[in-house]
């Protein structure tokens, strides 16, 4: 398989980052003992030389064993090149963390640690070991060098012969004959399609009767789904039913390919319609106008089939003379990518997304492919084979053909039986099975390093539930990621390469993405890159009897085969990836765990990402210090989880999660030294472990901090933050009255943090009698945040007035504030004008008595996007006042809550419409804790999940005093109330007269419930006039006495 993997990681990409990284420790201000220098030099020269050679493996997928030898241990002495600048980058960020060097601080993107700074220092000291592994890689490439010459020709000779030829070229003979399409059906019935079937038909002839809204004359109708499945079958039963002959005037069928050539596709056309008349173009204009007539008032079908072509601009161009048919025209596109579906304009519902057939139909055709002419009832047992075999196909028509083609060759049982224990890459391929067909969406990925991630794919079972987060991680671990964007994060590529790879269909459609956001991939493509990397990639799983291959680099171990694994701990010298799953048997106890461990990590010093899966360890070995190259570590732990010192000297690590298996913080304190990390990215360990860490500002490299805890000792100052400016995400300030002045704030930068997207910001209560407001207001002024924050909350804030920052609108994109226990707080800022604020939360504020013009702003449309609107425990809010005549409050809000606003009297500020608004007024504290919280919070305020509707306005009550029904909600402003609870409230007895004609003003009402009104005797008796009420709902209200007669209608 020398085309393959082995050319994949041998491209001209790879080589070009090996020569630059090079290149950059010898640009420098270095100076090495013992000619390292110019053994660098020459390492550098050969990688360039390397790199002018290897391309033509890029353009040819050639077997050919000398060949694929020589690629084997060039793609060696490559790896182990990338092993030996590892230790370059391990020692120089080790000279930085002792202090021998002197670093200019860049933001670190995409590029490695070094290479994003800039160090002046004299000498650096490399150890025996390190110079031995450069002098050894240098030897290597001048024997590899020396034999060049023989390598070009062998890929001359192996390219003269070969009969396939990867896609890319500007020409369309690059594109093997036999995937050339036609509309005549190759069989005369089709099994398990006809739902498909009918469904293109109806969009065909129905989605053509109607005028699209953007005025176009034709629609776009796209079958997506993987090489093999069946989209070209489905096109041809769709072209070919007679139910759409009667509703086009014209049908063309054009076999697209990689190669959208506008010119030849418009030239197929005039010629499938114009079949005696073939017209020489010699230039688009030509053929595009003449297509243009005969396409003028003719309802066509044009059929694209297998587009790959992503570029709108070329299709733009290739669809002008569609607009010149008639309306209700189709445009029917095949295609494996759903880009492809969008870009050309297909909307949702005209997408067919084609999965493989169910198994009782595929059944049915995979014994027409594998017994032919004969009768599966007459071979009994090759019948039950063949039901095994059909199950690992998984519905895939093309590989039915593949399997049953070499089944049919010999019906007999030990044939049979080969095949079914054999891999589905490892059956023989014709160049028009299904292998070959699923290697054309691999070839077609932009880049290696893509390549190389689909590939990682392989060392997980199949079926793995994937964590998008975590296979990044290992991505970047691996150094697969590249972009041409060197101030791009290696996250967001690794986000971008995960995305592409959802995009084109490698990942299964499934309800696990929406539910847990894990994802599966698809079986086949699955055993595509198994195929690819067959040599690299190894797990040993439960049932597994292979051996582990010499060459392998990443495993993946079931917890059952660790005494396999530890009796051929030779073969894992040059391991990259371990991961092992599953809990412990009783064949394997805990301290022989701890053995394998210890051996693993001593035979592997070349590791880059470990993955204990459910292995629950006490204690990590100190051996885990000497992987010098390890950059991603995850294990599980009991709450006694002791990390070893040596961990601090993992200086390339990127991430480390320790995944607990109880719900307890870990117990166990962090060793001393953590702030050596600083390569670190990623924490995963309880926040409160992490704010132990001192001196973390060195870690500046770091994506996320949860909680910084600040404390009045020497390494824990808030100026700690002042160089973490890749933090992102949520950000918790705590014990902010501890901080000594202002200037110790502005240190830390926050104005800086333009990736952060959530601030927290907490005052603690141990100086909560603080007489000195003051300080703590300019606290809060030196906190500034980036003006890119979207959610603020501050907790326990002991100052009177509010920033400068919070009465501009210098934080213009907040979309959601939470104050809370913010005692002092008088005067709120004009949280009003914040244009974009969907969430506003006020709890525990009492010293605000009123909310008055200041609060809302000088806009004349106050709170545009505001949604929800909580007030709880506002013990001294009076009332609202100030709105001025014309001017608009809440046009957006869904949800108001208040809670315990005890002297609250007078009328709400109410929005103008209360379309879908969700109302509770309480006076219970525990009000969102209390029975069924899911009835109480929810925007959908029905009971029964069945009873589900749109509703236009819902307001519910807990409530002691019944008077703020009548004195805070106007009646006249419930005009469109559809339904009103009033619950929990256990002082009702009866209402009075003025809230008897408060009840008959609410004309929409349409359901009504009492619920939990312990001591209500008697319903409001204007009831019976309330015309539009149809629900009357009452439970436990044990007193009642009299019921007033209501309308029939109502229930």
């Amino acid at each position: 398989m020398a085309g393959s993997m082995i050319g994949e990681l041998l491209a001209t990409a790879f080589f070009t980052k090996l020569a630059d990284q090079v290149h950059s420790y010898i640009g420098k201000q270095l100076t090495y003992e013992r000619d390292v220098k110019n053994k660098l030099k020459k390492l550098e020269e050969n990688l360039r030389s390397i790199h002018a050679v290897i391309h033509s493996v890029e353009r040819h997928c050639i077997e050919n064993t000398r060949l694929e030898t020589w690629l084997w241990e060039l793609k060696d002495a490559a790896l182990a090149t990338e092993d030996v600048l590892d230790r370059f980058e391990y020692q120089l960020l080790e000279s930085i963390v002792k202090n021998k060097v002197q670093v200019n601080f860049s933001s670190t993107c995409s590029t490695s640690f070094m290479q994003s700074t800039s160090s002046f220092f004299k000498r650096v000291i490399m150890d025996d070991e390190d110079v031995n592994e450069l002098n050894k890689v240098v030897k290597r490439f001048d024997e590899i060098i020396r034999t060049v010459s023989s390598f070009q020709n062998l890929v001359l000779d192996a390219s003269s012969h070969n009969q396939h030829r990867v896609p890319g070229d500007d020409a369309q003979s690059d594109v093997p004959e036999w995937r050339d399409t036609t509309s005549i059906q190759g069989e005369t019935e089709i099994l398990g399609r006809e739902q498909e079937i009918n469904k293109l038909v109806s969009l065909l002839t129905e989605t053509g009767d109607v005028l699209k809204p953007n005025k176009e004359r034709f629609s776009v109708v796209s079958i997506v789904g993987i090489g093999g499945v069946g989209k070209t079958t489905l096109a041809q039963c769709v072209y070919n039913d007679t139910r759409i002959d009667y509703h086009f005037d014209l049908k063309l069928w054009i076999w697209v390919s990689e190669i959208f050539d506008v010119k030849r596709i418009t030239k197929h056309m005039l010629e499938s319609i114009c079949r005696h008349n073939r017209h020489q173009f010699t230039n688009l204009d030509m053929a595009q106008a003449t297509l243009k007539e005969m396409l003028q008032e003719k309802r066509v079908l044009i059929i694209l089939d297998d587009v790959w072509n992503e570029v709108r601009s070329v299709w733009e161009n290739l669809r002008k003379p569609f607009y010149y048919g008639k309306e209700g025209s189709i445009i029917l596109v095949t295609t494996r990518n759903p880009k492809v579906a969008n870009m050309m304009g297909t909307r949702g519902n005209n997408i067919i997304y084609l999965n493989g057939l169910n198994e009782a139909e595929y059944s049915k055709f995979f014994e027409r492919c594998a017994f032919g002419e004969a009768n599966p009832n007459g071979h009994p047992k090759l019948k039950f084979i063949g039901e095994k075999i059909a199950k690992k196909l998984v519905g895939s028509p093309l590989a039915a053909k593949t399997v049953g083609g070499v089944l049919k060759s010999k019906l007999n049982e030990e044939h049979w039986r080969n095949i079914m224990e054999s891999k589905l890459w490892q059956v023989e391929q014709k160049k028009d099975d299904i292998f070959p067909a699923l290697k054309l969406s691999y070839e077609h990925l932009p880049t290696s390093g893509l390549k190389q991630c689909f590939a990682y794919f392989s060392l997980f079972p199949k079926n793995y539930h994937f964590d998008k987060e975590r296979l990044i991680r290992m991505w970047m671990a691996q150094g697969f990621l590249e972009s041409n964007e060197p101030r791009k994060r290696m996250e967001d590529i690794g986000q971008d390469y995960f995305d592409e790879l959802l995009h084109r269909s490698f990942f299964q459609d499934t309800s696990l993405i929406k539910q847990s956001k894990r994802y599966v991939v698809h079986d086949l493509l699955h055993q595509l890159a198994e195929s690819l990397s067959a040599h690299e990639y190894y797990r040993l799983e439960d049932d597994e009897r292979e051996e582990i291959p010499d060459r392998v680099r990443h495993i993946y171990i079931s917890s059952s085969n660790l005494v396999k694994v530890y009796e051929n701990m030779h073969k894992l010298k040059n391991l990259r990836s371990l991961v092992v799953s599953g809990a412990l048997l009783d064949n394997f106890s805990r301290s022989n765990l701890i053995n394998f461990v210890e051996v693993a990590l001593k035979q592997s010093k070349c590791l880059r990402a470990i993955v204990l899966d459910e292995l629950i360890l006490d204690v990590l070995p100190e051996r885990f210090g000497h992987l010098k190259h390890l950059r991603y570590l995850e294990v599980p732990g009991s709450q006694l989880l002791d990390l070893p010192k040596s961990i601090c000297r993992l200086y390339l690590l990127q991430g480390l999660s320790l995944q607990l298996q109880t719900p307890l913080h870990l117990s166990r304190e962090l060793p001393r030294g953590m702030n050596k990390l600083i390569n670190m990215r990623y924490l995963n360990i309880n926040p409160e472990k992490i704010s132990t860490i001192s001196k973390i500002g060195k870690l500046r490299s770091l994506q996320g901090l949860k909680e910084f805890h600040v404390r009045k000792k020497h390494g824990y100052e808030l100026g700690q933050l002042r160089d973490l400016r890749q933090l992102r995400g949520q950000l918790s300030i705590m014990n902010l009255d501890m901080v000594r002045n202002a200037a110790e704030c502005r240190e830390a930068r926050l104005d800086n943090k333009d990736h952060l997207s959530a601030l927290l910001l907490y005052w603690g209560h141990v100086e909560r009698r603080d007489n000195t407001p003051h300080k703590h207001e300019e606290v809060l002024e030196a906190l500034q945040p980036h003006p890119n924050l979207t959610e603020l909350r501050i907790t326990g804030y002991m100052g009177i007035r509010s920033p400068h920052w919070l009465k501009n609108t210098w934080l213009a994109n907040l979309e959601h504030i939470e104050l809370e226990d913010c005692q002092g707080w008088e005067d709120l800022p004009p949280l009003g004008q914040l244009p974009f604020l969907r969430i506003l939360h006020l709890k525990s504020l009492k010293s605000v008595k009123n909310f008055g013009p200041g609060f809302y702003g000088t806009q004349e449309t106050a709170f545009p996007s505001l949604e929800d609107l909580l007030f709880s425990n506002m013990s001294e809010w009076i009332g609202w006042s100030g709105v001025k005549a014309g001017n608009q409050l809440f046009p957006r809000l869904s949800q108001l809550q208040i809670n315990c606003c005890h002297k609250l009297a007078g009328s709400l500020i109410m929005p103008s419409s209360l379309e879908k608004l969700h109302v509770v007024l309480s006076d219970d504290a525990t009000w969102e804790s209390h029975k069924n919280p899911q009835v109480i919070l929810s925007d959908d305020v029905s009971e029964d999940p069945c009873e589900r509707k749109e509703i236009s306005s819902v307001l519910k009550l807990s409530i002691d005093r019944i008077s703020l029904l009548t004195e805070c909600l106007a009646a006249e402003s419930l005009c469109s109330l559809y339904r009103l609870d009033i619950v929990y409230c256990s002082s009702l007895v009866s209402f009075t007269d003025e809230q008897e004609k408060w009840f008959q003003k609410l004309t929409s009402l349409k359901e009504l419930r009492f619920t939990d009104c312990d001591n209500l005797t008697n319903l409001p008796s204007g009831l019976r006039n309330l015309a539009s009420l149809e629900t009357l709902y009452i439970q436990n209200v044990q007193q009642l006495t009299r019921c007033p007669i209501i309308a029939s209608q109502t229930t």
